[in-house]
This record gives C-alpha cells, structure tokens and sequence, in this order.
C-alpha cells in the first residue's frame, strides 16, 4: 500500500472557519451524551454558545388508547426536566447554553431549526443503522447529514471518548472521490487543518485502476474546482492528494484504516443529499465510515 504524506500549518495562517454556534441535538442516550462531551470541549475552545435540542416525534393522539396518551405527555415533561438540568450543568461550567424543543420529524426539524439559528456546526452522536431495522424504518441520522445546510460533525458508535482536555487536531484526513462537487468539503477540511496547526492528507481510495489519462484528467477537474474555494491555497492543498489501493477491503473499510494507522483525529467527508426512502436500501461511503471509524467524521453536503 503506498504512503501517504501529510503536511503541517504555519500557526500564523488564519482560517475563515467559524465555529461561533453548536447545534447538539439530545436524546439521553449514551451516544448522545458523549456527543455532548465532544461539543463541551469544542464551545470552551472557540468561546461558541451551545444550543441544545430535543425532538418530539409526532403521535397521532387518535391512534393511541388515552392512559398512554398521559404517559407519553408525562415523558414529555421528564424530557424537558433533563433538558434544562444539561443546560444547567454546562453554564455552571462557564458555558453559554440554551435549550430548544422541537415537534416532528428529525430529518426535517433539525435543518429548518439550525438555518433558522444561523449554525456553524452541528454536533450529533449517532448509531448507523444495519440490517433488517435499515430496511424498515431507513435511518433518520443520514437523512440529516446529507441535508443540513452546514457542517455535521457526526460522533460514531465505536468513536473514542472524548479527550480530557481541550479541543485539538492533530490529524485530519479528508476522504475524497475527487469530483468536482466534492471539492468543497476538501476545501473545508483544508481550512480547519490550518486552523488547528494539523497534519492535512487528501485521501482517494482507488476502487479501480483506472485509465492514466482518465485519471489525470479526474484529477485536474477536481483542482480547478479547489482552486475556486481555495484560490491562494488550491495547489497546495492538492498536492497533498495521495491515492491508496482498495486492495481487498471495501472503499470505507480502507478510509477507516487509514485513519487509524495515522491516529486521526477528523476525518471530512462530503455526502450528496437523499430521501429518507432510499436510506432503507443501503447505506453511504459516509455512513459505512461513521459506523466504524474510531474518530469525530465531519460530513458536508455538497449537493
């Protein structure tokens, strides 16, 4: 397999990335609450207010017998308790938090809610559905990611825990398949690498050898698409473009190794918007990546 190199930021070099407002949406569960930790650590860095959401599903009240009805605005009212007491122990911690309900569905809630906040990130912890349960019920998480109208940083099921100390990055890897839609999300891995001082590899699994001029001519669309988001940096972000072979593994599988051979703290990843019907089929390069990488994945939309 060849060997990817990286390269380092000069610390005088500003970044245009804006991280002034976490949108984290909640839901008790352990995964959430270490995407809760994640974010912590990411608002004290960046002084940035922390909003945090719960969302009600829809409960057609016709459809249920009315003792459960009263259970479920009883839940309700638990929720909200164990909402404002989280808001409360992160402003005891010197953090600015708020709190926002939501009624409906996630896919479509969330992205409304984080334009309307005008959101620099979102923070969500996720399991990835598989299985017989993808089939049935499709997975809300991907819907999201692939839809939101900014960053998601997405925390996996097999995701370390968060460090016990400050927000850094030294590694970051942005995962590539160097369309020239996808440069955007290469162009955002580049910024925030410089804005931490981090090692930067662009990664293109090699899913196949293709022809040398096909090849040269996939690769100089999708510089001239950089240069357009990167107009100083383009050609040095792309030179550090680094292919690696699929070999034996699958696309994902390669990504995720990759990441864990370098210890990285980020990988970014670009995903093209889809219906929550086609989720039920078969998951994403992204999600695959999600569902076992051991580190933060940073998901774009760059439909």
């Amino acid at each position: 397999m060849a060997t990817a190199v990286s390269t380092t930021f000069a610390a005088d070099e500003l970044s245009e990335i804006r991280l002034g407002r976490l949108f984290v949406p909640v839901d008790f569960s352990p995964i959430s609450d270490r995407a809760v930790d994640y974010a912590r650590r990411i608002a004290r860095q960046h002084q940035a207010e922390v909003v945090l959401a719960y969302v009600h599903q829809p409960v057609n009240p016709m459809a249920v017998p009315e003792a459960v009805w009263y259970q479920l605005q009883a839940a309700e009212r638990n929720e909200a308790q164990r909402l404002r007491q989280l808001s409360d122990r992160l402003r005891a911690e010197g953090l600015n938090t708020r709190t926002i309900t939501l009624n409906g569905l996630v896919q479509d809630e969330i992205p409304t809610c984080t334009q309307q906040e005008c959101t620099d990130l979102i923070v969500l912890g996720a399991h990835i559905k598989s299985g017989i349960e993808r089939l049935l019920f499709g997975s809300d998480t991907e819907v999201l990611f692939r839809h939101a109208g900014c960053p998601v940083l997405v925390i996996g099921p097999e995701i370390r825990p968060a460090p016990d100390r400050e927000w850094r990055l030294d590694e970051v890897i942005c995962a590539s398949d160097l369309r020239p839609e996808s440069a955007h999300a290469a162009a955002y891995a580049w910024k925030i690498a410089r804005k931490y001082d981090a090692n930067f590899t662009l990664l293109h699994v090699e899913c196949h050898a293709p022809k040398p001029t096909a090849a040269e001519q996939l690769r100089t669309r999708f510089e001239q698409s950089l240069a357009h988001f990167l107009p100083e940096d383009g050609a040095r972000a792309a030179s550090q473009l680094r292919s690696l072979p699929q070999e034996h593994r699958s696309c994902p599988a390669t990504i995720v190794a990759y990441a864990r051979q370098q210890h990285s703290d980020l990988i970014v990843m670009g995903a093209h918007a889809t219906t929550h019907a086609a989720t039920r089929i078969l998951r994403g390069t992204a999600a695959q990546v999600i569902a076992e990488s051991p580190c933060p994945v940073l998901v774009l939309n760059i439909s």
